[in-house]
């Protein structure tokens, strides 16, 4: 079996590349996976899925003697890069084998490879095949004269998602509307728990659910849910049993978020109303929940294209919009216009035909 080498910037670019990691491990094949960010790792000291797990420094990068160390002693037949880190070396590296998945290209990027065309030309040119997360990215590899038929559209890796439902009872009386909360940070919560109170009074029947990113943080957020709603019951997910007949609920346990979002009505993605890049937004709509989110979604604003095609997507910028959008979707939630895990399953087959092609 081959040896693969994963590059992956990041943990986010990690978790992206995940599926098609298991898939090959599956297979046989034995995994390398390098990194470049140093915040990178203490997470990737927790993994097990690859053989090896490598930090390559920014600055061997930059001058290139880190990757003739890595190929010369691990000898990789293929070069499996995801997104963007686009330095020469990386993309020069001699390998039998090279494979850019994920491919993305924005804006900016396209401007600076094309003043460079003369450099980035040639060594995109080598790679065996270029996986593009849309056309649009497909035709700015193409305008930097990557050959054609090296170009393969399979759509977003990160709309893969295999939900891992724990096991969790906790239900809610049929007649509640569910607005849940997930991945909250501090400076959210208050805005979330003042704009619950109008929705409260105009919708009686509705649940509030806060999952706090941090469980830890969950006695503090309850707390603060007890400062702002003394009359209403509130109470810990620890503390109750199958069925919570309350009004708020905060969520101090690992491993329910999930559960939480397949019973609600209506969810909104934390992460997102503070400076702190936003989570996941694809994981309620996999239920075929509405997903509400702010303006500070990083790297996950290429998911809100897929949540538009969905007719799921719903950003608000500020505790007004928050108020006046939830009302809206918990009065009528909308229908999907389409099934989120059967378009999660389409892209992942379509990577792994890829993978079939070059790897085995």
């Amino acid at each position: 079996m081959s040896v693969v080498w994963v590059h992956t910037p990041s943990v986010g670019e990690y978790v992206t590349a995940k599926p098609l990691l298991e898939y090959l491990k599956e297979r046989g094949h034995r995994l390398v996976v390098t990194y470049s960010s140093p915040r990178a790792e203490e997470f990737m000291g927790k993994q097990s899925l690859a053989d090896r797990y490598l930090h390559l420094p920014i600055s061997g990068l930059l001058l290139g003697f880190s990757v003739k160390l890595f190929v010369r002693r691990y000898k990789p037949d293929v070069l499996l890069l995801v997104e963007s880190d686009r330095y020469p070396s990386l993309l020069g590296a001699k390998v039998p084998t090279k494979l850019l998945i994920n491919a993305r290209l924005g804006r900016r990027s396209y401007k600076l490879l094309k003043a460079l065309k003369g450099i980035y030309q040639p060594l995109l040119s080598r790679f065996d095949a270029i996986v593009c997360k849309d056309r649009e990215t497909a035709e700015r590899f193409g305008e930097l004269g990557v050959p054609r038929e090296k170009l393969v559209v399979c759509g977003n890796l990160k709309a893969v998602f295999k939900p891992n439902l724990k096991g969790s009872n906790i239900s809610f009386p049929s007649h509640k509307r569910v607005l849940v909360a997930g991945s909250t940070h501090k400076g959210e919560e208050e805005i979330i728990l003042s704009a619950f109170g109008r929705i409260k009074r105009e919708l009686p029947d509705t649940v509030l659910v806060l999952a706090p990113r941090h469980p830890s943080r969950a006695l503090e957020v309850y707390n603060l849910a007890r400062k702002i709603h003394p009359n209403l019951e509130t109470s810990l997910r620890s503390e109750v049993g199958e069925t919570f007949k309350g009004d708020i609920l905060v969520v101090d346990t690992l491993g329910e978020l999930l559960h939480f979002y397949r019973l609600s009505t209506v969810s909104f993605v934390g992460g997102s109303l503070v400076p702190i890049g936003g989570h996941n937004l694809l994981e309620p709509a996999y239920f075929g929940k509405p997903v509400m989110f702010g303006t500070h979604i990083g790297k996950f604003k290429d998911l809100v294209q897929i949540l538009e095609s969905l007719g799921l997507a719903f950003p608000v910028r500020d505790e007004k919009e928050f108020t006046q959008t939830a009302l809206r979707l918990l009065r009528n939630p909308p229908t999907p216009k389409g099934d989120l895990i059967s378009i999660s399953n389409r892209i992942l087959e379509c990577y792994k035909g890829v993978l079939d092609r070059w790897i085995g």
